[in-house]
């Protein structure tokens, strides 16, 4: 190690030494310390890989003049067609595209977080196929069984900071059955519905969106063979304005 060379005499107003000699020397601003790049555990750092690597193929398409908002606009919740392409074209919007393809480790664990950090026990056991899958959908979808709830507690505006029974992508193109009723099909349950990219979401596409997982479980109970009439969703209460809430019960004989 190099011992620093020291510096005898005063020092003057203008912040220099004056040495012995009569002559002057600067005194050198202590260099600031660099921030250490906080190291991201095996999970968090392989859904930064995904998720950077699904927004660079995104904005590549885009950039070429694909058209990915109406090609995903089917699988966002709305009340219309219409309504379904408008929500599309503000999510993969060039510019935004773009930005998500470079965002920084921070940002993309920041904008994952609201379903990242609640089903983190489940995600410990999901291969890289799975993490693709939540990462390029346009929902995830969580879901806490009765047990868990009633067990902690649960209160409808405390939602649980964790333990979901199930994540999923929303719908899960990946099975036959994953749709909105298929991955709710028992009652007392709480289903929590966020984007995959998951910033709040705005009034009117808070509106849709509850308005079309409403009318999703209903169109796919009767599909299913169910009588829509035996449940009862309750999705007013906002709780996270990055999410959308959705309580599920069973509907009681005489029940409005």
């Amino acid at each position: 190690m190099i011992a620093k060379k020291r510096v005898v005499g005063s020092v003057s107003r203008n912040g220099t030494a004056k040495r012995q000699g009569g002559g002057q020397s600067a005194i050198r601003e202590p260099r600031p310390r660099t921030a250490k790049k906080k190291q991201l555990g095996e999970l968090e750092a392989e859904i930064v890989k995904v998720f950077r690597a699904h927004w660079r193929s995104v904005n590549t398409r885009i950039v070429r003049g694909v058209d990915v908002a109406r090609q995903r606009a089917h699988m966002f919740f709305a009340t219309n067609d219409r309504e379904r392409l408008r929500v599309a074209h503000r999510y993969y919007t060039p510019t935004r595209a773009a930005i998500l393809s470079t965002a920084s480790d921070e940002e993309i664990l920041r904008l994952s977080e609201p379903w990242f950090s609640a089903a983190r026990e489940e995600l410990d056991s999901c291969g890289s196929l799975e993490l693709r899958q939540l990462v390029a959908t346009e929902y995830v979808a969580l879901v806490w069984n009765d047990f868990y709830v009633w067990s902690h507690e649960f209160h409808y505006d405390r939602i649980p900071k964790g333990g979901a029974s199930l994540v999923a992508p929303l719908p899960d193109e990946s099975v036959y059955y994953g749709d909105v009723f298929e991955i709710t099909q028992n009652t007392g349950l709480l289903l929590r519905v966020c984007k995959s990219v998951a910033e709040p979401f705005l009034k009117y596409e808070r509106r849709e969106a509850a308005a079309g997982i409403e009318h999703e479980f209903f169109c796919n109970a009767r599909q299913s063979g169910f009588n829509e009439e035996e449940w009862r969703l309750d999705s007013s209460g906002v709780n996270d304005p990055r999410a959308i809430d959705v309580e599920i019960n069973e509907r009681l004989p005489g029940e409005d």
